[in-house]
């Protein structure tokens, strides 16, 4: 099989792609965060975060049809030219770099907090960036096949889930519905919307979709659906199962909830369920390893290097951030980041496209 064919995907790895990028860590510590303003609301809130990303998305595919076969940092070039859009991709490099280092940092100290306590924070970065690396050398077409397996671990974790069932639940910690209030519940979105996040990738593996590219907003969709509803469920469990005071104190209710279960073959569900969802947070780390190689090359040889590069630059920045021992203020910056990567800047792209002349046909959804 020839270079070309090994770096495409097909529509149905694009969307595991996507998800696996997207369910990290912020899922663990969600239901806290948003409790504190939107309450007994706190799944609606996840609802309407899952609204507004799919209007994104909606502008990612009408910029993405406008230049077939090209992806974000293709298309910037193309807009903005050879000097101001290899600069702004240079800004998009170090800007994913950044967020798998910050992720890295985040994974780490619930590991280290979590389950091995003794284990030297060092270690820990070496072995989670030494495999995302190992898997983002790689062709995309493996990394994808390796994806899809894994998101099959997202049905162990719903399995597990369900012996919180168990428990005893409240529903009444939920009505009535809409009792925080409009403004509480768009403050929890805001907070979801930032624990969603990695949505983006579609902006650079879209590209690579081999074959008859039809049906890719449907994708996108899919994809964000099954996100939503994902969050949505976890968020739910965790209000019913905890009373409101105790959600909004601990750090991460979705283990915590898991951590008093234990059955005649099983103790300790929830060091079970962390164990699995290491996976997926690596599968983000790999993810943006990816997209960072794409933001400044296409060609296989110095995406490699570049791909060494990077991961070596994510250890030494996540180390260096585990030395704080508060980044909320890099937290907010990131978020801010966020806002203007991938939101604002392809909006004006996608408005700065009406300007000029594009070739190929139109793609029907």
């Amino acid at each position: 099989m020839n270079a070309t064919a090994n770096a495409t995907i097909t529509k149905s790895q694009l969307f595991f792609l996507i998800i696996k990028t997207q369910i990290g860590i912020g899922l663990l510590s969600l239901p806290s965060e948003i409790q504190h303003s939107a309450k007994g609301d706190s799944w609606l809130s996840v609802l309407f975060a899952g609204l507004v990303i799919q209007l994104i998305l909606l502008i990612y595919w009408q910029l993405l049809k406008k230049f077939q076969g090209a992806n974000l940092s293709q298309i910037i070039v193309r807009l903005l030219g050879p000097y101001l859009g290899k600069a702004l991709n240079l800004v998009y490099y170090v800007f994913f770099v950044l967020i798998a280092a910050y992720a890295s940092n985040l994974y780490i100290q619930l590991i280290h907090n979590w389950m091995l306590l003794l284990t030297p924070l060092w270690i820990l970065f070496m072995l989670i960036t030494g495999t995302s690396l190992y898997l983002a050398y790689d062709n995309l077409r493996v990394i994808a096949r390796f994806f899809v397996f894994a998101s099959m671990l997202f049905m162990v974790l719903i399995l597990i889930s369900f012996l919180t069932l168990t428990n005893e639940l409240h529903l009444s910690y939920i009505l009535p519905l809409g009792q925080s209030g409009i403004s509480p519940i768009l403050q929890g979105s805001e907070r979801t919307f930032f624990s969603m996040l990695g949505f983006e990738v579609s902006l650079y593996f879209y590209a690579q979709v081999q074959g008859d590219r039809t049906g890719g907003l449907k994708v996108m969709t899919l994809s964000n659906l099954f996100v939503t509803i994902f969050y949505t469920y976890f968020v739910f469990i965790c209000q019913i199962g905890l009373s409101p005071d105790a959600l909004g104190r601990v750090n991460e209710p979705v283990l915590f909830i898991l951590k008093g279960l234990s059955f005649q073959l099983f103790d300790r569900i929830d060091l079970i369920f962390l164990t699995i969802w290491i996976i997926p947070m690596t599968a983000t780390i790999v993810s943006y390893l990816c997209i960072a190689g794409k933001s400044l090359t296409v060609k296989q040889p110095a995406y490699r290097k570049l791909i060494v590069f990077s991961g070596l630059t994510v250890f030494v920045c996540g180390w260096y951030l585990s030395t704080f021992e508060n980044l909320d203020l890099f937290s907010k910056w990131l978020e801010y980041g966020y806002l203007i990567m991938i939101t604002a800047v392809p909006i004006t792209l996608w408005l700065a496209s009406f300007l000029v002349k594009t070739s190929g046909k139109a793609e029907s959804t």
